[in-house]
């Protein structure tokens, strides 16, 4: 029997809104055995979630059981699971790159004072290995084998090495031969598709209030989310911006570990949530 597998989310927003409120059921429901009550939900989501996109995540809570859901920001998760003080009023640039976006702020005294969403993340990554390796080298792959690629080319500094794959003979004689194809070639490609993602943390940092500068060059970027483990990404980081980046221990846990942390010290944290994005 056939398998399909379904992602409910894009872009950090909802696409797929039945089999979101079908995972949020099974979740609740493994979460709460023996409660009564319905929980209070606080999810990451992307800085630039439209309010058309929270309203479905909300009401898809609800429908799910859930009593309520409060929206927090990624970065400022990240950040929150990552500061002893989580009123630290000295600035911070963070960057979480995820699947399907990156989220780009400056954050001081628990707050957001500047940021953006980037429509780029590590599928998209992927993708592009996918096509560079069958449009330049004639390598046609799946995206399970392309994610492969990515993560052990990335866009890291490169010389002389190679390495092989297997590809239809491109001479119809049938069969199949090995070609060589050089690291530094597709990391450069690769690069070329993470310019939205330098351009938008340029952007971010030029409308940073002047005040803020001196804390984020003396503290540099921290890098969070599962897709900043892409080999090369940080030093990339480091010298087109001139700045130290620091990747979290555990990117790809470091937005969980966040909203962990709000869970556990809700009345602490609850003050800084959008009241507009909350649904009692």
């Amino acid at each position: 029997q056939d398998t399909e597998m379904l992602r409910p989310v894009r872009r950090g927003a909802i696409a797929d809104y039945a089999a979101t409120v079908f995972y949020l059921k099974k979740a609740l429901a493994a979460a709460q055995r023996f409660r009564v009550l319905k929980p209070v939900l606080v999810a990451g989501v992307p800085i630039q979630l439209s309010s058309v996109e929270a309203r479905a995540l909300c009401d898809a809570a609800r429908e799910a059981g859930a009593g309520g859901i409060f929206l927090v920001p990624c970065t400022l998760a990240a950040l929150w699971g990552c500061l002893e003080d989580p009123e630290d009023p000295t600035g911070s640039l963070v960057v979480d790159v995820g699947a399907g976006v990156t989220d780009v702020s400056v954050i001081a005294s628990n707050q957001l004072i500047v940021g953006r969403t980037i429509p780029i993340g590590g599928d998209d990554i992927t993708l592009l290995a996918e096509r560079v390796m069958e449009v330049s080298y004639g390598v046609r792959m799946g995206r399970i084998e392309a994610a492969a690629v990515k993560m052990d080319v990335g866009v890291g500094y490169y010389q002389d090495e190679m390495f092989e794959k297997r590809r239809n003979d491109p001479d119809h004689k049938g069969g199949f031969n090995n070609v060589r194809i050089s690291k530094r070639q597709v990391a450069e490609f690769l690069l070329q598709g993470l310019e939205p993602l330098f351009s938008g943390i340029i952007n971010t940092l030029e409308e940073t209030p002047p005040e803020l500068f001196e804390d984020i060059f003396r503290k540099g970027l921290i890098l969070s989310g599962g897709s900043s483990l892409l080999p090369g990404l940080r030093r990339r980081l480091q010298d087109r911006l001139n700045l130290n980046v620091t990747r979290l221990p555990e990117p790809s846990l470091s937005v969980i570990q966040g909203v962990g942390r709000i869970i556990t010290r809700f009345g602490q944290f609850r003050e800084y949530f959008d009241e507009q994005m909350a649904m009692a």
